[in-house]
């Protein structure tokens, strides 16, 4: 019950503020327990509102060396801390009905002048490329030599800042599958030895390498290597072929894969390029070898190798993504150092993972670039805005 001497109080202070209703106000004490420091505020927008209303659930990720992330299903925000000069009071029960008729005490448990913003980024998924290698299938032979410790589905969700469906997304991506219980990707070299089986396969037979029967496949090379490994190097490397009138593979007794050209094309002149001591060829010599292993039929393109090489001149050298830093002033700085001037064409494939969710490639560029003219050619080129140090 709330004493007359309170009432009173409240009467004369809402008289004060020009507050006509009391009944509607509320009397706010401090908790005895004041100041919880274990409380934290986020500011949920409309994204992650509705994701909390519809699933039920956000999840926050992140190591103690990491900035956490938020996620819902299918998005992941980052989070930032922010300051207010206002008091924001954390009041459990706060009623804001207007339908009371009886005025009300309220404990506040805290005062909180921190809390974070959400704002959309992309997932951190790098993490998950790296270990999953670490322990790459090699065929079961080496399964007892394993050292590495395997990754089940809740050991991935809890250490890769991401979404789920972005994580499953990435998983698709990189031919991941499911052994065991636990999440496995083909070791790289196992995983070249085993494709350029399938290619040899396709010229021996002479195939065509838009229409893989995968079950023969398979069955050929099992003596190689097991099913699983042909059937995840076809599918990696190609799509399942549909009759377009009843939806159903066009080969009777089996699935058909068309293989990627490009992707094919893409794993060839990766191939030959890391498998260079120096990692360099010249343009003419690489496009040669490049064209030669090729299946017939399938034309070498350097858009396939975007992201994987840089040209320079009349040299050509093996420059992964991967290899190069996560943090976007790191990678500018990297790549300026290979080389002090790129085109437009020549940057963007080394750059477009950094833009987030509402940005483009151009701000970064704007941001961490000069631009001039190369006269000789007539093309606009890219520049470090920082001084670069060899």
């Amino acid at each position: 019950m709330i004493g007359d001497h309170i009432i009173s109080d409240v009467n004369h202070r809402s008289e004060e503020a020009g507050v006509e209703d009391i009944l509607n106000s509320q009397v706010l004490h401090f908790d005895r327990n004041f100041g919880n420091e274990d409380i934290r505020l986020i500011e949920l927008n409309t994204e992650l509102l509705e994701a909390l209303e519809n699933d039920g659930q956000l999840v926050l990720r992140g190591d103690a060396d990491e900035n956490s992330v938020i996620c819902s299903q299918n998005k992941t925000f980052s989070l930032k801390e922010c300051t207010t000069s206002n008091s924001l009071l954390l009041v459990p029960d706060l009623s804001v009905s207007t339908e009371s008729a009886e005025l009300q005490c309220r404990n506040v448990l805290c005062t909180k002048f921190e809390y974070y913003e959400a704002k959309l980024s992309r997932g951190k998924l790098d993490k998950l490329k790296d270990q999953l290698a670490k322990s790459g299938y090699r065929g079961e032979e080496c399964e007892l030599e394993l050292n590495s410790e395997l990754m089940t589905w809740n050991g991935i969700i809890e250490t890769v800042q991401a979404s789920e469906e972005e994580i499953r997304k990435r998983l698709d991506e990189l031919g991941a599958f499911e052994m065991n219980g636990n999440w496995r990707v083909l070791d790289h070299e196992y995983k070249t030895v085993a494709m350029t089986r399938v290619v040899d396969l396709l010229i021996e037979k002479q195939w065509s390498w838009e229409c893989v029967p995968l079950v023969e496949a398979c069955r050929i090379l099992e003596e190689l290597q097991p099913c699983f490994v042909t059937e995840i190097c076809l599918r990696l490397y190609g799509d399942a072929v549909e009759d377009n009138t009843t939806g159903e593979s066009d080969t009777v007794g089996g699935v058909t894969i068309r293989l990627s050209e490009a992707k094919v094309s893409r794993f060839y002149g990766e191939y030959i390029l890391s498998a260079s001591i120096e990692g360099k060829f010249s343009v003419s010599e690489f496009m040669y070898s490049w064209q030669d292993v090729l299946p017939e039929g399938m034309k070498c393109d350097m858009d396939h190798l975007a992201g994987l090489v840089m040209i320079d001149k009349d040299l050509i050298s093996y420059l992964p993504v991967s290899s190069l830093p996560i943090d976007p002033p790191q990678r500018f700085a990297a790549l300026f150092m290979k080389k002090p001037k790129w085109t437009h064409d020549e940057i963007v494939p080394f750059v477009n993972d950094l833009a987030g969710p509402g940005q483009t490639v151009n701000a970064l560029l704007l941001k961490y670039c000069r631009s001039s003219t190369d006269y000789a050619t007539n093309t606009k080129v890219y520049n470090s805005k920082a001084l670069i140090q060899n």
